[in-house]
């Protein structure tokens, strides 16, 4: 057995024992907790050593092909990872965190070492007073912020969500509060050269993965080349579909959607409520919803409450407004149940005019109200997903047929197809768009965004790839409208929440938008899979072939830019870029999954097409519990995505 033969046995086999040990792990910590995951797979020595012996051996293979010569980005891009892993090493040997709680007014010295160890600093931390910000109008919190002094040299720094403090190579993070908000939990972490190992790999891996698609005699050049070189009656149905309101219920059902609630944390347009719960329960809840403001003189703010609440004491020394609180409700129900139109908009106005008297300084601005009444009714796409499928159905069963005679779909085909593609494009445009403007933040969570934003992306690539890789229609429909079909089951019609403090950080959108482009390339390449496994030409498995690797490269730089760049928002925002929390660990296996098949040179089963498709298709599982598996099952710190 040759050296070189060895070495890539050795490299891959030890990768397959670390993916397989990384999903157990994630499991274990599910079931005996994240202690028992650490203890026996994330810091035992032999998980260690095997990443060191994948590590050396997988550049000891690259120096015997000649990787340094021939392809430097290529030779650059594993180099990154082997400093990438050496930071990692170096953090897990020298680098401490922990947690310190404060009391305003209170100094401390001592910090929990990982949750368990006492440890001292070398200087004393006192707090000098903590606040809340709040979201206006609202009780969800926009950001927390301690105000501490370094002692004995008194010096004064503000600690906010995504700012932290530096000091003598420590660093402080606002982590949690105590609930009576006189009290501060800051994590703390040392950590002075992990980090900038793991950061000058993170540069590295950036630039070598630019510098990639620029490279000469690569997999991914010659698969573009002979994707490019191959030869290049559907009816649009209505985007915004109309509601089934009787013309005598819509202008009270309009009336109704126009008032203000404190709902989901926030002031909105009742329509919010309405178009999630229907009208008849939200007739019905009425009394138990909160529409009535208060002006609170004490805390500076106005607070919402519904009729059935106890109210404040003030408020029963006004006998009027009491009886307008308790009584508006059910005037509005009883006026709307006998039909009587007059009275129940009469009532409802009312209560909509007493709103903006009172509640002046915390109602959305009219733009705003607008928006998301039209987003709200909007925002579920029952009939794009049927769509998408029926059509993504019809073009990929017609695009095998073809396929297996040599031919390429019709261009009167792909020119239809491309118009409903723009006509959803701008559907999706224009609910993410309302959706953001609302909000004031991107897609970034929850999984109705998610989803839409993966649709968005799928119509996208058909626009501006369909005339010169014409499968990507079929594939594009069918993400699109499977995507789509979550989105619509995540909520009639999905709250806009405000973020929490620790979401709200500028390179949270690139990571996101990241990961979202690299999921949406991997459908489309498991999509072509099935369609590879299905056709009976091996000259159009081939073909096939060859469009996976073009979409697979920017999909896994994407994941792997998305995964990294993650680490880094990680470590501004909680003081650690890697925490082997179950999603991290999910989007890593993933990575290193779908990067077996872009070593087709060194690995001969991925030369053959028909194994080829069918690992894309089992490599999208990898897929689906990243992002589904974890967030129903696994927990951790992402399951809020």
């Amino acid at each position: 057995m040759t050296k070189q033969k060895i070495l890539k046995q050795t490299a891959y086999l030890t990768l397959a024992v670390l993916i397989v040990a990384m999903m157990a792990a994630t499991v274990l910590e599910k079931i005996h907790g994240t202690p028992f995951a650490f203890r026996w797979v994330y810091h035992n020595p032999v998980f260690i050593v095997l990443w060191g012996v994948a590590a050396v051996a997988g550049m000891w293979l690259l120096f015997a092909r000649g990787g340094c010569r021939k392809q430097p980005f290529t030779f650059l891009l594993h180099l990154s990872l082997v400093v990438i892993l050496a930071g990692a090493l170096v953090t897990h040997l020298w680098g401490e965190s922990g947690m310190i709680h404060l009391r305003e007014g209170g100094t401390e010295t001592a910090y929990e070492l990982d949750g368990e160890t006492p440890a001292t600093l070398p200087f004393s931390i006192r707090l000098e007073e903590f606040a809340i910000d709040y979201h206006p109008g609202s009780m969800a919190p926009s950001d927390y912020r301690s105000r501490i002094t370094f002692l004995p040299e008194g010096r004064e720094v503000l600690i906010s969500m995504n700012n932290i403090a530096k000091y003598r190579g420590y660093r402080f993070y606002q982590a949690d509060y105590d609930e009576d908000g006189a009290g501060s939990i800051l994590a703390v972490n040392h950590d002075p050269w992990g980090v900038g190992i793991t950061y000058a790999g993170y540069l590295l891996l950036l630039i070598s993965m630019i510098g990639y698609f620029f490279q000469k005699d690569t997999a991914f050049r010659t698969s573009l080349r002979r994707v490019m070189s191959v030869a290049t009656a559907v009816c649009a149905l209505l985007l915004l579909p109309a509601t089934g309101v009787r013309a005598a219920d819509r202008s009270v059902k309009d009336a109704l959607g126009e008032m203000y609630v404190y709902y989901g944390q926030r002031v909105c347009p009742f329509d919010t409520y309405l178009q999630e719960k229907g009208f008849e329960e939200s007739v019905d809840a009425l009394g138990k919803m909160k529409i009535f403001p208060l002006a609170d003189a004490a805390a500076q703010t106005v607070r919402w409450y519904s009729a059935e609440d106890d109210l404040p004491e003030s408020v029963y020394d006004d006998e009027d407004l009491w009886t307008f609180i308790r009584k508006s409700p059910e005037m509005a129900v009883a006026a709307i149940r006998s039909g009587d139109t007059q009275e129940a908009l009469l009532v409802l106005g009312g209560i909509k005019t007493y709103q903006e008297k009172v509640a002046a300084s915390v109602i959305p601005a009219a733009g705003k109200v607008r928006a998301e009444r039209l987003y709200i009714r909007i925002a579920r796409p029952r009939v794009q997903f049927m769509l998408c499928l029926a059509l993504g159905l019809l073009l990929f069963l017609l695009s095998g047929v073809r396929l297996s005679r040599g031919r390429q779909l019709p261009r009167r085909i792909l020119c239809a197809g491309a118009v409903v593609a723009l006509l959803l494009w701008v559907y999706l445009t224009l609910v993410i768009g309302l959706r953001w403007y609302v909000s004031g933040t991107g897609p970034y969570v929850g999984r109705y965004n998610v989803m839409m934003l993966m649709a968005w992306f799928s119509m996208l690539a058909i626009l501006l790839l369909y005339r010169k890789f014409p499968l990507i229609e079929p594939l594009g429909f069918l993400l699109a409208g499977f995507t789509m079909l979550l989105a619509s089951r995540a909520g009639v019609s999905p709250q806009i929440m405000p973020l929490m403090p620790v979401l709200q950080s500028p390179l949270l959108s690139i990571h996101v938008l990241s990961m979202m482009m690299s999921y949406t390339l991997f459908g489309l390449a498991a999509f072509n899979g099935i369609l590879g496994v299905s056709v009976s030409s091996p000259e159009a498995r081939e073909r096939l072939r060859d469009a996976s690797l073009v979409i697979l490269y920017p999909a896994v730089f994407l994941l792997t830019f998305g995964t990294f760049l993650g680490a880094v928002w990680a470590n501004i925002s909680w003081g650690s870029y890697w925490a082997w929390d179950p999603k991290e660990t999910w989007a890593l296996v993933t990575m290193l999954v779908y990067s077996l098949p872009l070593h087709g040179k060194v690995l001969p089963l991925f030369g053959k097409p028909r194994f080829f498709h069918a690992f894309t298709i089992a490599a999208f599982l990898c897929v689906l519990v990243t992002y589904f598996g974890v967030n129903l099952l696994l927990g951790g710190m992402h399951s809020y995505a």
